[in-house]
């Protein structure tokens, strides 16, 4: 949502104004500042490459994956469950 006042949009992360020359976008519209625009778990900066969104926050892959990927043991138990039989 634009200011009242001018100015730029406003960052998702602080909520000040982002000006045109600082701004970095996420997949949902959101502006960001350029020191802004890091992981919201481990602090990473992030770009378009590295980028995961969940509920309006911005992961890196690595914490994203840690945080809403796949739990447990895993699939098929391990190189063990791969056996050949006959």
């Amino acid at each position: 949502m634009p200011p009242k006042y001018g100015g730029g949009n406003s960052c998702k992360k602080c909520g000040k104004s982002v000006f045109f020359n600082e701004e970095k976008k996420d997949s949902e519209g959101g502006f960001w500042h350029k020191q802004c625009f890091t992981c919201t778990k481990c602090k990473k900066g992030l770009d378009s490459t590295n980028l995961c969104i969940n509920s309006g926050l911005i992961y890196c892959k690595t914490c994203y994956g840690g945080e809403f990927g796949p739990k447990g043991y895993g699939y098929g138990g391990g190189a063990g469950a791969l056996t050949r039989t006959q």
